[in-house]
């Protein structure tokens, strides 16, 4: 361990090593994750990808990583009008930003698998597209304070996602 670190270790800061866990198609933007998670002081940073049934992480970072395991799956409410769809689930099927304020409160995702399992109340994801402009998945943040985000907060999601498609879009399988 170089000083730098070690010094970082002993007083208990998160210097310059990444807590972020992605595919290893994404290992590269594992810094990033992180960056976005303190800049927006959010609890989650997630990179998820779209499958028939349900969401799939491929990215995590923040103090709720340890929720959302890589590879982990949450299913989706589909047709299934007693279930509450899954935040990201809504992204994929809409194809826009999808920015939940508070959910206990919000019409569509009262009682959501976040909420409930992990107090994540507040939601803000985009689509990932891939190279042929199909919604493969999102790129997203959540938090357990109602809260809004400001245009540089907002940019900054929009940033990371850019950088998650120009991968997607050279790598298919990058999501895993």
């Amino acid at each position: 361990m170089n000083a730098t670190l070690a010094a970082a270790a002993a007083v208990g800061e998160r210097c310059c090593v990444s807590s972020a866990e992605t595919t290893p198609q994404l290992a590269s933007l594992a810094p990033r994750l992180d960056e976005v998670a303190r800049l927006l002081g959010v609890r989650s940073v997630l990179v998820m990808r779209s499958e028939p049934g349900a969401m799939a992480v491929a990215a995590t970072a923040g103090d709720a990583a340890e929720h959302y395991a890589v590879g982990s799956v949450g299913k989706k409410a589909g047709d299934d009008q007693s279930r509450v769809p899954l935040y990201c689930e809504q992204v994929v099927d809409s194809g826009d930003e999808v920015f939940v304020r508070d959910s206990r409160v919000d019409e569509l995702f009262a009682g959501n698998e976040d909420e409930i399992e992990f107090g994540l109340t507040n939601y803000l994801g985009l689509p990932v597209h891939n190279s042929a402009g199909e919604v493969v998945g999102t790129v997203c943040v959540l938090d357990e304070v109602a809260r809004e985000y400001t245009q540089a907060e907002r940019d900054e999601l929009t940033g990371l996602r850019a950088q998650v498609e120009t991968i997607v879009r050279s790598d298919g399988s990058a999501l895993g």
